[in-house]
């Protein structure tokens, strides 16, 4: 006999098989024995030259860290960390996260807000850019815990410089000092405190449990499928939760890999040197893209198919596409499939043309409350004005 299942029954049975994880440190454990020689970061060296970190020496660099600020006795202590996207900041986030509760802060804020946030949260250690944390520091008096820590990601003569604490962690853990091993990672206590002010002016503390985000993970990757040959090309700040839980946490979950923008200026640059296949952005990247495209499109076409500042795609003749196809492909770095965007809504025809580009566009609805993603497009349905606002 026939099951009688409704929408969302039917749906289920079609998502992508996850499993189960509900902490960090499990989640970086399992990651680094499944996917251990294969590359979780795409980085730069001081010569531009790009290089590989594998699944197995990220996991490592966090145990180092983390023995280190195990060491200093930092164990269940607020950690911050503020500063770009970088790698050192995906391990500092990781370790704090493991060893206490991690604290990120924006690294645009002014420094008299950070030193704020830092004595709500009790924070008594920071890591982060060197010139974010000049900044604290030259206000140092007005912090209240006098003996934080400052652990500068960038600056070599510092005694406390990120490279010295990894190396002394690993000379510790490789001497016997396996404290990182031993820690139990309870999934329901608050791990992650987040400073936003959502939509009514003052920020306040938002506090988030590991399994909080480990769930976010799950029903992300049941709905969106990503592969281990994916990049996924990190250019929204890591502080949010948009970014970190879905650009950050999921790839490394995946599988996949990570590489981080430079730069808002060198983002087309950035995209020709990693070759992404996943960005997430939000609609005002997306319609810049969109529209450069459209420019350039109507730049190189002959005459008689330029439209001036529309589209001029969908009336070429069938053999031009392709060629149009393959141009755009190659000016996003040639592997691109799919952007995720959230934070506002997107002009439903900018979503319709880069499907016409076989560029899939992927719409969600967040809180940073919920870990982030509430409501979001799936590889099984899709509506291009799925988010309401004045283009429908």
């Amino acid at each position: 006999m026939k099951e009688n299942l409704n929408i969302a029954q039917e749906l289920k049975k079609k998502y992508h098989k996850t499993e189960e994880i509900t902490n960090f440190k499990q989640m970086l454990y399992r990651s680094a024995d499944i996917y251990r020689s294969r590359i979780a970061f795409k980085l730069k060296d001081e010569n531009g030259k790009i290089y590989g970190v594998t699944y197995e020496q990220f996991k490592n660099d966090v145990i180092y860290l983390g023995t280190s600020l195990i060491k200093k006795g930092f164990l269940n202590k607020h950690i911050a960390i503020i500063g770009k996207n970088s790698y050192k900041w995906s391990v500092s986030y990781l370790a704090a996260s493991i060893v206490g509760i991690v604290v990120p802060i924006d690294k645009e804020l002014h420094a008299d807000d950070v030193i704020n946030f830092m004595n709500v949260s009790q924070a008594v250690c920071i890591l982060g850019d060197q010139k974010n944390l000049e900044d604290i520091f030259n206000n140092i008096q007005k912090i209240e815990y006098p003996e934080t820590l400052f652990i500068p990601f960038d600056k070599k003569d510092s005694k406390n410089y990120f490279d010295l604490l990894l190396e002394n962690g690993k000379e510790l853990y490789l001497n016997g000092d396996k404290s990182f091993d031993k820690i139990q990672v309870n999934p329901d206590e608050m791990r992650i405190l987040l400073f936003t002010s959502g939509t009514t002016g003052n920020a306040k503390g938002v506090c988030l449990s590991q399994r909080n985000i480990c769930s976010n993970i799950l029903s992300t990757y049941g709905i969106v499928k990503v592969k281990r040959s994916d990049l996924f090309f990190s250019v929204l700040p890591l502080h949010h939760t948009y970014e970190c839980t879905l650009g950050f946490l999921l790839p490394i979950y995946s599988g996949a890999s990570i590489a981080h923008c430079e730069g808002l200026r060198y983002i087309v640059k950035n995209m020709g040197e990693f070759h992404p296949s996943v960005i997430l952005c939000v609609p005002l990247l997306l319609e810049n893209l969109h529209k450069n495209i459209v420019k350039n499109m109507n730049k190189s076409l002959p005459k008689k198919y330029q439209k001036a500042d529309s589209n001029p795609y969908n009336d070429l003749p069938f053999f031009m596409k392709q060629i149009v196809k393959n141009k755009v492909k190659n000016t996003l770095g040639g592997r691109l499939r799919v952007f995720i965007v959230g934070a506002a809504s997107v002009n439903p025809n900018i979503i319709s043309d880069f499907r016409n580009l076989h560029l899939n566009t992927l719409q969600g609805y967040g809180l940073t409350e919920c870990s982030p993603l509430v409501a979001g497009n799936t590889d099984f349905f899709q509506k291009d004005d799925a988010v309401r606002s004045s283009y429908s």
